[in-house]
């Protein structure tokens, strides 16, 4: 069975966040689904709800998740990208979670609705519902239902009432923490329903789940999904995830994703780490991307064979003593970075020799090795500090001590670099330890990311896992705080 099979068992991201990018709109074969997620505006935490449900399909399907947040907890904001032609071009699905009760203009939202008339698949979740209230029925049609409001906070059990595929999993009758449930005015013939619930001021069921034919577009709603602790569900994501796909034609009748969008143990793994739960400045959020996906080495180069393999959701770096690199090998990312914010997991496994990661630079041949590098090195965990490779050797070493005191010799150790200018600032497990700049700006030019399996003449193992970049981050730490009564000086 495939790795979806337990979607119940598993409990998100990212950003990744997932970050921007498209395709075209049938998810090709090897590329994840498309996701378009438009939220922001009055009543809930788009803040914290973006980021449960992107991480949490990606944990379920490859699904990668491009966000649009604006309009702060305004309702009458219109949201930038739809008044682009053809906004929904490249994506595969687009998910309305947004709250703009007071846009009226009728130009407007047909703009947003030709896009799904088109045949871009939709998912609306919420206060969707409640959005663009034009006095026609227009956007109503799209959502499949019509709903003018809702009463109380209550908990409430949704009844299962048709055999669906998005269901598949949930019990029959699946009880609900405290939400809020809609009212429901209006079924539209092309809707079909999939849940309801009794609501107390009605005293009538009410739909709560339901699939839509918008002129032979699929549509997926829901009306749960008030309260983020709700969205964390594992039964909601599981929803969630299986209406999106199921939306864009991509899930089989036994409610697993299909072929080429089932997530290996890795890239699930890989959707849950460490760096993935970072919360990252709002402005950045939509800009992360993940550089390993948990699965193969795609966007990534090097002496692969021996030196370089997966296990999970890690990348290993390892050799015995027969095969020890004489010169550092690197593997490399495809494309070059400027200035960035990287987060990641290293753990040296097995030796003594330190490893680290190699930035603003090239790959360098040095004494038959290809795959060497020439630049910057942040060095973990057995010397810690900065090398510069090939060129001036050590330009700064362990300030003050700090990284060897929060630093872990042979476990895992979570740290940030922060790479803008020519600054390099340095977290280890929570705390500030390295920052300097460069006095030689010349040096600082854009290049690839390398993870250094160092020089050697015994076996040794080093392992990668989480590695989340932002290009072009606000100019702070988001992983740690200098320790107040003594800060870190900067060095140059």
């Amino acid at each position: 069975m495939r790795s979806y099979r337990p979607l119940l068992a598993v409990g998100f991201v990212a950003l990744c966040v997932a970050g921007p990018g498209a395709v075209t709109l049938a998810a090709e074969a090897g590329k994840p689904l498309e996701v378009l997620y438009v939220t922001g505006g009055c009543c809930h935490d788009y803040e914290g709800q973006k980021k449960v449900i992107a991480d949490g399909m990606a944990q379920r399907a490859r699904v990668k998740v491009t966000v649009v947040h604006e309009g702060g907890a305004s309702t009458d904001h219109k949201v930038s990208i739809y008044s682009k032609p053809d906004w929904a071009k490249g994506y595969d699905v687009v998910f309305h979670n947004e709250c703009f009760a007071n846009v009226k203009d009728l130009d407007f939202v047909k703009g947003i609705i030709t896009e799904h008339k088109k045949g871009v698949p939709a998912v609306m979740m919420h206060c969707a519902m409640h959005c663009y209230r034009t006095g026609t029925e227009d956007w109503f049609e799209l959502c499949g239902i019509k709903s003018p409001g809702h009463g109380a906070h209550y908990d409430y059990t949704a009844t299962l009432i048709a055999d669906h595929p998005i269901l598949k999993g949930l019990p029959k009758e699946w009880k609900l923490p405290k939400e809020e449930l809609y009212f429901c005015d209006k079924l539209f013939p092309t809707a079909k329903p999939l849940a309801e619930a009794m609501c107390r001021e009605r005293k009538s069921n009410q739909t709560v789940v339901w699939t839509n034919d918008y002129h032979g577009t699929r549509v997926f709603g829901t009306t749960i999904g008030h309260y983020t602790d709700t969205v964390k569900l594992p039964e909601f994501l599981d929803l969630l995830t299986r209406g999106t796909l199921w939306a864009a034609g991509k899930l089989d009748d036994d409610g697993t994703p299909a072929a080429g969008l089932e997530t290996t143990p890795g890239e699930t793994a890989a959707a849950s780490d460490w760096a993935s739960g970072v919360t990252l400045p709002a402005e950045e959020q939509a800009k992360a991307v993940r550089l390993f996906n948990g699965r193969d080495f795609t966007g990534w180069e090097g002496h692969v064979d021996p030196y370089w393999s997966i296990e999970g959701a890690e990348i290993v770096g390892k050799n015995t003593a027969e095969n020890a690199p004489k010169v550092s090998t690197y593997l490399l990312t495809t494309k070059p970075y400027r200035n960035f914010r990287l987060l990641f997991e290293g753990k040296l496994v097995t030796s003594e020799m330190h490893s680290g990661v190699a930035i603003w630079g090239k790959k360098f041949e040095k004494d038959g090795e290809a795959s060497s590098y020439q630049g910057h090195l942040v060095m973990f965990p057995s010397g810690w500090g900065l090398w510069d490779l090939y060129r001036r050797n050590g330009i700064s070493g362990d300030q003050q001590g700090r990284a060897k005191q929060a630093g872990r010799q042979h476990d895992w150790n979570q740290m940030e670099i922060l790479a803008i200018g020519s600054r390099i600032r340095f977290a280890v497990n929570g705390q500030e330890v390295l920052d300097w700049t460069d006095p030689k700006p010349e040096f600082c030019g854009e290049g690839p990311l390398g993870l250094q399996l160092h020089s050697n003449k015994v076996p040794q193992e080093v392992r990668f896992r989480g590695l989340v970049l932002v290009e072009n981050p606000q100019d702070v730490l988001v992983t740690a705080t200098p320790t107040p009564s003594s800060p870190v000086t900067p060095e140059k």
